[in-house]
């Protein structure tokens, strides 16, 4: 190759491997990987996987509130069966206080006065069914009827909502209002209607405690899913952190070897100087 003082094609070669190292696939864009800590910066880059990654990405979303309305649910669950609970335990005593009070050897001051706590347990009732409430959401009064809980992220009721019906638990509703065991005929209906009421009880708390373990399955169903599919939106958008120090140190390395050269190339026309001396 022919040496010049006004061409030098040497270092427009090595200008030109410099510029190409420091931008478009070179050291910047290793750069800009790594501080992002993505493979993927924009569509240029890798438009399938970004396609594919921001569709993932929305399901994760998606499936993480999922799972936060699974939680809420268990909760909501708990505070219904808390006050059923309750009430189940003032219906057994009750069923003691009417046991007690069926029998011959009371005067009618000994049933009067047991009455009273008899119609002070039944207002309870009353009060804890009216009373009992989620975020605003009375469950024990019957108001609250079937509530959807939505822990998947489509739009079918089957695959992707939990129903749950909360029953009505005052004393009108388990037909125990108006009881009275002043007398033993009275004690002996209430007996038996307050069975029948503690039957209705126990029956709404497995079905409670039915639908709670079911969100729990669904909240852990859910949990795999977010594993999953965040290992899946990962592997296309997220950057390979060792492989990308090793991308920017090769760029590096070339980086500094093409400086280099364009500094030997530039001193080449210098030389030139030597042959008129």
């Amino acid at each position: 190759m022919a040496l010049g003082v006004v061409s030098n094609f040497s270092a427009g070669i090595a200008h030109r491997s410099l510029s190409k190292t420091d931008a478009g696939m070179g050291m910047g864009l290793a750069l800009a990987r790594l501080a992002a800590g993505r493979r993927v910066l924009s569509a240029k880059d890798d438009a399938a996987s970004m396609a594919i990654g921001s569709r993932l990405g929305a399901e994760v979303g998606g499936l993480m509130q999922a799972q936060t309305n699974a939680g809420q649910a268990v909760s909501m669950l708990q505070v219904a069966d808390g006050g059923l609970a309750r009430v189940d335990d003032m219906l057994t005593r009750m069923k003691t206080l009417a046991v007690q009070a069926g029998s011959g050897h009371l005067s009618t001051s000994d049933r009067t006065a047991i009455n009273t706590e008899f119609q002070s347990l039944a207002s309870e009732v009353d009060r804890i069914s009216a009373d009992t409430d989620f975020a605003g959401a009375n469950l024990l009064d019957g108001s609250a009827g079937t509530v959807s809980f939505k822990v998947g992220t489509g739009t079918s009721p089957v695959s992707d909502d939990i129903s749950v019906s909360f029953e009505d638990t005052s004393t009108t509703a388990l037909s125990i209002g108006g009881l009275d065991i002043t007398s033993q005929a009275g004690a002996d209906a209430a007996s038996a209607a307050i069975d029948n009421a503690i039957d209705s009880v126990q029956t709404m708390r497995a079905g409670i405690g039915a639908s709670q373990n079911r969100l729990d399955y669904a909240a852990q169903n859910v949990a795999t899913a977010i594993e999953n599919t965040e290992a899946a939106r990962s592997s296309l958008i997220d950057l390979d952190v060792a492989s990308g120090i090793s991308d920017f140190a090769s760029k590096q390395t070339l980086m500094h070897a093409g400086v280099a050269m364009m500094a030997q190339a530039n001193q080449a026309p210098k030389h030139l100087l030597r042959l008129f001396a």
